[in-house]
C-alpha cells in the first residue's frame, strides 16, 4: 500500500527465497528518492515482515512543514525518511521530526522503539539513526 510517497509493506519472503530478493509483485524493498535528483535513489530499504516507510521533505511540495518554534518553514533538511511498522504513526513521526531539524530529530527518533531514520541535508549529507544499517539493501541492477 502507498499514499503520497509513503509505503506500507506487508508479508514475508517466499519460502526458500533470501531476504532482499522480493517476489514478482515487488514486496520487500522500498526505493528512497534522492530529493535533489528524483530520478536517483539515496537508498533502498528492506525488512522482513511488515514495515512502513514515510518521507517528509521539500522535493514534491516545497517548504510546507512549519517549525513551530519559529513559525517559519523548516529548512534544515531536504528529506527525512522514517521506518517503522505502522504507516500512520510513522508518517506522523516523519513530519514532526522534519520540523525539528536533524540535531533534535535523529536523537528523538532513536529513542522511539522500532523506528529508524535516514535524513538528507541541503548540502547532500546523509545522516541516519544507529539502527538504519539493518534496513539498507543493495540496489538491484
Amino acid at each position: 500500500m502507498t499514499g503520497g510517497g509513503d509505503v506500507q509493506a506487508r508479508g514475508q519472503a517466499a519460502p526458500g527465497r533470501p531476504m532482499g530478493v522480493p517476489p514478482a509483485q515487488g514486496w520487500g524493498r522500498v526505493g528512497v528518492a534522492d530529493p535533489q535528483r528524483p530520478d536517483h535513489l539515496v537508498a533502498v530499504l528492506s525488512a522482513e515482515g511488515d514495515f512502513a516507510v514515510a518521507t517528509s521533505g521539500t522535493a514534491e511540495r516545497g517548504a510546507h512543514i512549519i517549525d513551530p518554534r519559529t513559525g517559519r518553514p523548516a529548512t534544515e533538511l531536504l528529506s527525512l525518511n522514517v521506518i517503522g511498522t505502522d504507516l500512520a504513526r510513522t508518517d506522523a513521526y516523519a513530519t514532526a521530526a522534519f520540523a525539528m531539524g536533524p540535531r533534535r530529530a535523529l536523537p528523538w527518533l532513536t529513542a522511539l522503539p522500532g523506528h529508524e531514520a535516514l535524513a538528507v541535508l541541503p548540502d547532500g549529507t546523509r545522516l541516519g539513526t544507529h539502527g538504519l544499517p539493518r534496513y539498507l539493501a543493495a540496489p538491484t541492477a
